[in-house]
């Protein structure tokens, strides 16, 4: 059994989950402008997409710990 255990193992994929999810807001940057809002309103979901994101990144960082963030940057380097 790898060092940590099994629990080490699960918060590991489950970080790296949350990294690589973290990374789906970017296509909705480009659909937010064509929305048929307000410009207010266009602004605060950009707002709360970015907030999403960057919360969604840094959970997964603390999860997966250094191991799974140069994973995940080895992966998307291919």
């Amino acid at each position: 059994m790898p060092p940590g255990g099994p629990d080490r193992h699960f918060r590991f994929k489950a970080g790296v989950t949350f990294i690589a999810a973290s990374f789906l807001v970017y296509p909705a940057y480009v659909a937010i402008p064509f929305l048929p809002l307000s410009t207010t309103l266009k602004l605060n979901i950009t707002l709360l997409a970015s907030l999403l994101s960057w919360g969604a990144f840094s959970i997964g960082s603390y999860l997966s710990g250094r191991e799974g963030y140069e994973w995940l940057k080895q992966r998307l380097r291919r």
